[in-house]
């Protein structure tokens, strides 16, 4: 299972849903994947925030056992696809670049992405999207 960044961020929250859902699938064995435009993400709050060595510790505790998927060629790839897909689209929400590059290693590692965010990601054709909300 592929890990998005809000998913992380309402775990470090405490919030019941998100871990409810992370008490589901760490429960089911699969492996759980952080693609490394999730830890920019994460460490934008590390910057902009006023704890910065607080935040910087807990997301590490989050990802430090978790495998971080690079963002290799195959990847960027798919995700330039999936990303231009919806810019053409009039039906579909545009997905800026962290969207697109997390749907693809969902979709290169044939893998679900857990995430709180289905109204941009659960529109990515072909990409099955585990919801905490």
């Amino acid at each position: 299972m592929i890990l998005d960044t809000n998913f992380l961020i309402a775990l470090r929250e405490g919030q019941e849903s998100a871990e409810a859902v992370a008490a589901t699938v760490e429960s089911q064995g699969l492996p759980l994947r952080v693609p490394t435009v999730v830890v920019q993400e994460l460490y934008v709050g590390v910057g902009v925030g006023s704890q910065s060595n607080q935040n910087a510790r807990a997301y590490e505790a989050l990802v430090s056992n978790k495998p971080v998927v690079p963002l290799d060629e195959n990847i960027s790839r798919r995700a330039g696809v999936i990303e231009g897909q919806h810019i053409a689209s009039d039906r579909k929400p545009t997905l800026g670049f962290a969207d697109s590059v997390v749907a693809a290693t969902g979709l290169v590692h044939n893998e679900s992405v857990v995430t709180d965010d289905t109204s941009d990601l659960g529109t990515v054709d072909g990409l099955d999207v585990v919801s905490t909300g």
